[in-house]
């Protein structure tokens, strides 16, 4: 049962296809402790210091463990751990008879050396590297019973959950299972497991550091958009056109990018006409611009009429004869201008 769970971890790590907690390049080092667990397999059929031991009288199963460990994180999903593991205060009490027939009994305290080499995987789930893990690995085991030692290998699954406060440290919380702990002289089916269910600590360093954020700073900006009144407006008129309503939209549109954007609206006339005449229909129609931007959910803070100001014909059309002619020479006068000024970021 207890492989068939850690077989399931084993899929669940993989299918997660992610990170380590800590960063690539870097090293993790922590300690910990907590519950011991023994799992005894036929010790009943067992021969334990040449006695055959027709009944095992008390296992006491439980006891502490202790755990060092030290991680270098390869990858952002995989590291290699070393780690040393500590089990005492776990009981084993046995009667048989000897090669005389005698009736003994006996027992001692059990404890064991177990260091262990493994894969970690884990996934990530938060900025600061939290993550779950599964870690699976060989183990070379030294117990001690009784006044007898024994050394041996077998192989360590576990599974667990880390916290991390900041980048570099965090708590840890796992269970590491223990498989071909000792064998105590038994037949080669019989064998006892140990697992640890443990809490420690554990402390990041190395790697690569994030890049500090870019500074950036606010630089104002200023767009003039000129629209052309024969797209905006029939000839001599101020009414805004379907053509003009979208030009304006546009105008909206290319502000987004700044911050506290602001609008001015100024508007032109060519130079035929009275001065009079010419003011007004450049206020008119700097009127009609500013109207559309309130419908599109913005408001100018200068809306002006400047008539026949600033030509940018200059003087290409004084020899233009014909009046039909001296219109179409001086269309790029009849404008309006909208300025937008505003906050962008550059870095520094």
């Amino acid at each position: 049962m207890k492989l068939n769970l850690l077989a399931a971890a084993v899929v669940a790590a993989f299918a997660f296809g992610s990170a380590n907690a800590a960063l690539p390049d870097s090293w993790t080092v922590g300690a910990a402790g907590g519950y011991s667990y023994g799992y005894d397999h036929s010790f009943n059929n067992a021969t334990i210091n040449g006695i055959k031991a027709k009944d095992v009288v008390s296992f006491d199963k439980e006891g502490y463990g202790l755990k060092l460990f030290g991680e270098y994180n390869m990858y952002n999903w995989f590291g290699l751990g070393l780690g040393y593991n500590y089990i005492g205060d776990q009981n084993l009490r046995y009667s048989g008879e000897d090669e005389n027939g005698n009736e003994v009994s006996g027992g001692s305290s059990l404890h064991f050396n177990i260091v262990e080499l493994y894969g970690k995987f884990a996934y990530t789930f938060d900025t600061k590297g939290s993550d779950v893990f599964f870690k699976i690995g060989p183990t070379y085991n030294w117990g001690s019973w009784d006044g007898e030692s024994e050394h041996r290998f077998g192989g360590v699954a576990g599974v667990g959950v880390q916290y991390a406060f900041t980048p570099a440290f965090a708590v840890r919380f796992g269970y590491d299972y223990f498989v071909n702990t000792a064998k105590f002289e038994l037949d080669s089916k019989e064998r006892l497991d140990e697992s640890l269910l443990y809490l420690g600590f554990q402390y990041t360093f190395g790697g690569a550091q994030p890049a500090a954020p870019v500074a950036k700073k606010k630089v104002k900006t200023t767009q003039t958009h000129t629209l052309d009144a024969g797209v905006l407006f029939p000839f001599d008129s101020s009414k805004l056109s379907a053509e003009g309503q979208s030009a304006v939209s546009n105008v909206v549109q290319s502000a987004n990018q700044l911050e506290e954007a602001e609008f001015e609206v100024y508007g032109y006339t060519d130079r035929i006409g009275s001065d009079a005449y010419n003011n007004k229909l450049s206020q008119k129609r700097a009127d009609a611009v500013t109207a559309e931007l309130q419908n599109n959910g913005v408001a100018a803070k200068v809306s002006e009429g400047k008539g026949k100001a600033n030509p940018v014909t200059g003087n290409k059309c004084d020899g233009v004869k014909g009046r039909k002619a001296l219109i179409d020479c001086l269309a790029p006068d009849r404008r309006v201008e909208v300025v937008v000024s505003g906050l962008t970021s550059e870095v520094k």
